[in-house]
């Protein structure tokens, strides 16, 4: 009976993944494998102090299943939906600011900036409103659906579409500055390390001149990059589903170390306190040392892993078959885990003492 439930578990979580991944990369005729586009969003290292109890202090409920990780800013909490709509909800007590209603599905994250929210959407468009009343301010046509996560620096927009195109816009007017072309694959959610930006395609990870949309250096996988990197000047970390977390130098793309795993990473890594964190379809949670790659822990999630983990204070929080999981980010002990109805593909996030992440049964959740 035991093993019956494990195959049961591993077929879910098989059909989990691949659910996720066919939203990453969108690109007619080929392998639909975020998102962190990247799964959810990009992973990125969540600020604010670890939390520890496990109790729900509100959730709010969507009209379909949430991917996007909010971007919280100024008590807000912005979002996207299954249902078509972008929310801002106060990040205190869940209740509804505003929402903003586009022509398809938000599987990516916002990114604020200026007093704008920013985001992408199924409808092939890439929109700009104003953070305080969700008006809109301009929107800009893609050539195909927008499932990324914007990166906003300089005045200009960075995002990308899911037929292999990458977009520089505007920030004030939403006129586009330059495309690049990924070739193979749709792009993932970018990478912005002081002037390049780093994505990743069907041929492994681009880096790319943020000014003039010029490529700079292919570092090439066996199989695709279907989420976002992270890293700084010096190394840039990603994921593939060739079973490997890369490493590689920033300036050249010349790989400085790789670490195999059991299954495909479809999930964006996280880094923090010397250490890379990365979850992947066999299962396990890995915590590797940043510089040389070596293994420090792993940890077996009896229900799976559904999200990119997100590290804040000395706790690292990811998504699984039925909830989250909280683990010590020294050791990769359990501190605690919590349940939800359905899978959660949210990358979570920290603010203000609470994590935030969002479900397939339509709700984001506040827990502490």
């Amino acid at each position: 009976m035991r093993d019956a439930k494990k195959m049961i578990a591993a077929v879910v979580l098989a059909l989990a993944v691949l659910h996720v991944t066919a939203h990453a990369q969108q690109t007619a005729g080929a392998l639909a494998a975020n998102g962190q586009t990247s799964v959810s969003g990009s992973a990125a290292t969540s600020g604010g102090d670890a939390v520890t109890p496990a109790v729900s202090k509100w959730k709010f409920k969507t009209g379909g299943s949430v991917y996007s990780t909010p971007a919280i800013e100024n008590g807000v909490a912005y979002f996207g939906s299954y249902d078509q709509h972008l929310y801002a909800i106060d990040s205190t007590t869940g209740r509804e600011l505003w929402k903003y209603k586009t022509g398809g599905r938000i599987l990516g994250s916002p990114a604020l900036a200026g007093g704008s929210v920013y985001f992408g959407s199924q409808d092939t468009r890439i929109y700009a409103l104003d953070a305080a009343t969700g008006k809109e301010r301009w929107k800009f046509k893609a050539e195909y659906a927008v499932n990324s996560t914007p990166v906003v620096s300089g005045g200009v927009v960075y995002c990308a579409g899911t037929v292999g195109l990458l977009y520089a816009i505007d920030a004030e007017t939403g006129r586009q500055r330059w495309q690049f072309s990924a070739e193979a694959g749709a792009p993932t959610s970018p990478l912005l390390a002081g002037s390049t930006l780093y994505v990743g395609s069907g041929r492994g990870l681009h880096a790319v001149d943020a000014a003039t949309g010029q490529k700079k250096w292919t570092a090439k996988t066996s199989r695709p990059v279907v989420s976002a990197p992270v890293g700084d000047s010096a190394l840039v970390y990603f994921t593939s589903l060739d079973n490997q977390l890369h490493a590689v130098d920033a300036a050249t793309g010349e790989q400085k170390w790789s670490f195999k795993t059991e299954g495909g990473l479809p999930f964006s890594p996280a880094l923090a306190g010397g250490l890379v964190y990365f979850g992947g379809i066999d299962g396990n949670l890995y915590a590797v040392d940043a510089a040389t790659g070596a293994a420090r822990w792993k940890f077996a999630a009896e229900q799976g892993i559904t999200s990119a983990p997100a590290v804040a204070g000395s706790l690292i929080h990811f998504g699984s078959l039925k909830g989250l999981y909280t683990l010590d980010a020294a050791t990769g002990q359990l501190k605690w885990s919590f349940t939800t109805e359905r899978i959660v593909t949210s990358t979570p996030i920290v603010s203000g003492g609470l994590v935030y992440f969002g479900g397939w049964d339509g709700n984001l959740y506040a827990v502490k």
